[in-house]
């Protein structure tokens, strides 16, 4: 972040500063206690388990150069430290951060959408960033506390941003879209995402489209990139006034895919479009078809901004994916696939392809744990990604959580439904041999990543065991 006034912040979020003085420079602006130095301007962020209001003596003795407090906890401000008091900190907080966004003349890419957000970002992040400096927000900081962060850390050495915005929520991605202010917009995917909130389909689309809709329009500079694939395209093209530039396999599209191998070090893919010097053959380090048009939305967005083919081609190729996100480890001759971040209907059933896809000498395996906020569609999800995994010739699948019994009857014999991740572990290390492949996947509340370290562990160990001497 560069230094902005006291002032500037004050006069951003509508808020009352008192005691300090207007001039007095901001280095910095922290919501977490446990960071807060002299220079920063600490905002007290109320919270389900913390509330930031109960550190400001402990920010102010560290000699912050103020804080922001709503008025309701005044009384929680130390005598004569500078304050900024504001009605709703985290409002405040985004206010903020939308003005000091505001004082940037850059290319700022937005990335929505229901599935592969993260991914794009880092894509986009790793081949932009081959030829140029570029923010973006870290690992899926991509809510209101989120994306106010990530805005805080723009600076004037960055020739571009690239942000994700997420919702499970209506109304939320809007307010989000308008702190970005973008001028490209990439919407990754329309699927079956926190349909608890949404509902069905048709609120997910709803909500996805503000961000075509908050784009510049094509005469201010605007581009929306989309899956041209998706049958949810028209509706969201319908919605801006940006120019349209459509990826995906189709050939109708602006930047079209053929797939031409795929293996356990990535997907080999050839392009056809027709700007000169992008057609050809690229590679990416991640494994699936589905993997293909966020990679391609990545070299789109190079484009546009004017990165060198080679350069880009080049950055592709040496991308390093998101934690647990198709992350692939081999231990002791097995191959793990830990995508355990998140997951709906529609993004197991792309990991399962992917596991069906991959060259296997021996089973494929596959590790389903519940998939959260789906409301009504619950039950019918967890059965429908357990038939898949059956039709796909998954040949064991381990389901857990509460949802497992759901899955295992989709699954049918092969299927195993375990209330907790013990037996799983257990089941799994005793069955496993060297060519075997596992697909461990499921929402973030599962926390099925402590299934990928368990195996990981016990593999190893079984690893370094010297085999028994024949006596």
């Amino acid at each position: 972040m560069e230094s902005r006034s006291l002032q500037f912040f004050a006069a951003a979020c509508g808020g009352d500063l008192r005691t300090g003085s207007p001039a007095a420079l901001v280095r910095r602006v922290v919501t977490d206690s446990r960071l807060a130095e002299a220079g920063d301007l600490f905002v007290a962020l109320p919270g389900e388990r913390f509330d930031g209001h109960n550190f400001l003596e402990e920010v102010v003795g560290r000699g912050v150069v103020a804080v922001v407090a709503e008025r309701k906890h005044a009384a929680k401000v130390p005598a004569g430290a500078a304050a900024i008091f504001v009605d709703e900190a985290r409002a405040a907080y985004g206010a903020m951060a939308g003005a000091y966004r505001r004082s940037f003349d850059l290319p700022v890419i937005c990335v929505g959408g229901s599935n592969g957000k993260t991914t794009t970002k880092e894509l986009v992040a790793a081949v932009v960033g081959r030829s140029r400096s570029v923010l973006k927000s870290e690992a899926s900081f991509n809510n209101d506390v989120g994306v106010p962060a990530s805005l805080l850390r723009i600076e004037s050495t960055h020739a571009a941003a690239v942000l994700e915005a997420g919702t499970n929520h209506p109304g939320e991605l809007a307010p989000l879209v308008r702190l970005i202010a973008p001028r490209l917009g990439v919407v990754t995917s329309i699927g079956r995402e926190h349909l608890e909130h949404f509902g069905d389909l048709a609120g997910v689309v709803a909500e996805e489209g503000w961000l075509p809709q908050l784009l510049p329009s094509a005469a201010q500079g605007g581009c929306l990139l989309v899956n041209g694939d998706s049958p949810f395209t028209a509706e969201l093209c319908a919605r801006t006034q940006a120019r349209v530039v459509r990826v995906g396999f189709g050939a109708a599209n602006d930047w079209r895919a053929t797939l031409r191998s795929m293996d356990w070090t990535g997907t080999r893919f050839s392009v056809s479009t027709p700007i000169s010097g992008w057609s050809g053959e690229y590679h990416v380090p991640l494994p699936g078809r589905h993997s293909v048009p966020n990679a391609l939305y990545a070299l789109a967005v190079a484009c546009e901004l004017g990165v060198e083919p080679t350069a880009a081609r080049d950055g592709l190729a040496e991308f390093s994916p998101a934690k647990q996100r198709l992350n692939v480890r081999e231990v002791a001759g097995v191959r793990l696939i830990d995508d355990t971040y998140n997951a709906n209907a529609d993004s197991v059933a792309a990991a399962l392809q992917t596991l069906s896809d991959l060259p296997c000498s021996g089973r494929r395996v596959a590790v389903l744990g519940d998939m959260a906020e789906l409301g009504s569609a619950t039950e019918t999800a967890h059965r429908e990604v357990g038939r898949l995994a059956a039709e796909l010739g998954v040949d064991r699948v381990f389901a857990i959580g509460q949802f497992a019994q759901l899955t295992a009857e989709g699954a049918g014999g092969r299927a195993a439904a375990l209330g907790s991740l013990e037996p799983a572990v257990e089941a799994l290390i005793h069955g496993l041999e060297a060519g075997d492949a596992v697909l461990i996947k499921a929402s973030r509340s599962s926390r099925l990543e402590r299934v990928v370290e368990a195996l990981s562990r016990q593999l190893q160990l079984r690893e370094s065991r010297p085999e028994p001497v024949p006596v």
